[in-house]
């Protein structure tokens, strides 16, 4: 019975990092471990309701500064129709 099997070790990696990986967990505090994924969740969370909040209020304020510029450029031109009306 001649059978041919290769042995080059390629099957082993999912051992190692698992025995890695393990190895690691174990020597990490698991209360360190919580407060850092709460800590992380709750930056998320902020940075995505600020996100949300400037893709809500950006495109009012650009309609807002929009209608305060045209405003102004007709206040100015009211003015500049007196003074050439006093004027004459």
């Amino acid at each position: 019975m001649n059978s041919t099997t290769e042995a080059n070790g390629s099957g082993n990696w999912i051992a190692f990092v698992f025995g890695a990986v393990f190895n690691v967990l174990g020597s990490i505090d698991l209360t360190f471990l919580l407060d850092y994924i709460m800590q992380a969740l709750l930056g998320g969370i902020i940075c995505l309701m600020f996100k949300v909040i400037g893709d809500i209020f950006s495109p009012l304020w650009v309609k807002h500064k929009q209608k305060v510029q045209e405003f102004v450029r007709e206040k100015k031109n009211r003015i500049r129709k007196r003074k050439r009306h006093d004027q004459k």
